[in-house]
């Protein structure tokens, strides 16, 4: 057999084991989750300097933003155990940040990354989740991120046959299902929601790609691009020592947020399953009850009922701000929330998970 095609078989079987693994970690969210662990990432490092603008270095940004999240967070949780994959300047190898995460049954992994284009204004920041996309500027980012893979020897072994100059590999993330996608999304809305009030001041938003960084980890994980060191003014930010400080804080209220909202006590499993009616929940509820419900989109207009884009199915929106974000169903648990998930994604790939308070309004 072509070993091209021994590759692309190897590496399927790779992503189903990790499918699996991520199945299995879902019990653990459905038993209750508490955040004990979180693994920081400082990309690139040592022979891999990242982006560079004259003599400032991705990696160097990179490594104080994630020292001082690390700090952060041990000084307000001295419960939670801070892992980096490196805290001084050496080279680590993309698989080994993402194994050192699932050996240390960590409970989240936040990679933070510099950003750089060829357009010199593009700026702001951006978070990425496992997954793919067909925008371009998405593909050029994973293709960035993913080439220092090229450093190291006899990289089509280690990465199952991925090769970051083979389009044809990109189409094998597709068969990555994360039990732990809707986590990420949350934690990177935070993180977007927090930066946007940091000394960049711009967020892009949430994005897709399949980045080698994410792929094998088993817990909801995400990777910040915390600004272009293309860009004169988000520069001026990255490169200021106090700045970098402001940006690390904005990371830290996201996890913050993310810990506040995901430690909770067990599930009980005979709570009956609440049907996809677009209902609003019954006055009965208790005013602390939280319910889940599934975003499909979010748009600046308001559609009628029965628009071409709801595709057939119920779907209402609720107004936050100025956007429209439009939703199918009311759960009582996430457990069967995630459950209907997987189908709601049939129609809707960027379909997740939020949650409201029993009067229909997003709990934040």
């Amino acid at each position: 057999m072509h070993p091209k095609i021994l590759a692309k078989i190897a590496l399927f079987l790779l992503f189903a084991a990790v499918s699996l693994q991520s199945v299995r970690a879902q019990d653990k969210t459905a038993a209750g989750f508490t955040l004990r662990t979180v693994v920081i990432d400082a990309g690139h490092g040592g022979k891999d300097p990242g982006a560079v603008y004259g003599k400032v270095r991705e990696k160097d940004i990179t490594l104080d933003v994630a020292v001082r999240l690390g700090d952060k967070i041990k000084k307000a949780y001295p419960d939670v155990k801070v892992i980096y994959t490196r805290d001084k300047d050496v080279y680590i190898p993309l698989h080994e940040r993402g194994k050192k995460a699932n050996r240390n049954h960590a409970d989240l992994f936040i990679s933070i990354h510099v950003n750089s284009a060829r357009n010199s204004a593009a700026r702001g920041t951006e978070t990425f989740l496992m997954g793919t996309d067909n925008n371009r500027s998405n593909m050029e980012v994973c293709k960035r991120e993913n080439s220092v893979i090229l450093l190291e020897e006899d990289y089509t072994t280690t990465y199952a046959g991925y090769d970051p100059k083979e389009p044809d590999s990109f189409i094998f993330f597709n068969m990555m299902q994360s039990a732990q996608l809707e986590q990420s999304v949350r934690m990177a809305e935070l993180v977007e929601q927090q930066l946007a009030q940091s000394p960049i001041g711009l967020s892009r938003g949430i994005k897709q790609a399949a980045l080698l960084v994410l792929w094998r980890t088993t817990m909801p994980a995400v990777l910040v691009e915390i600004g272009f060191l293309s860009n004169q003014k988000d520069r001026e930010k990255l490169t200021n020592r106090d700045e970098r400080g402001k940006i690390a804080d904005g990371i830290f209220r996201a996890f913050a947020a993310f810990k506040k909202e995901f430690d909770r006590e067990p599930e009980k499993p005979e709570i009956p399953a609440v049907t996809d009616s677009v209902a609003a929940p019954t006055a009965t509820a208790a005013a602390t009850d939280t319910l889940f419900r599934i975003q499909v989109f979010a748009l600046s207009r308001k559609l009628e009922p029965g628009a071409p884009e709801f595709q057939g199915e119920n779907v209402d929106c609720l107004k936050v701000g100025e956007t429209y974000k439009y939703c199918i169903g009311f759960y009582k648990s996430r457990f069967e929330a995630a459950g209907a998930l997987s189908g709601v994604k049939s129609k809707f790939p960027g379909a997740f998970l939020i949650r409201v308070a029993p009067d229909g309004t997003i709990v934040r």
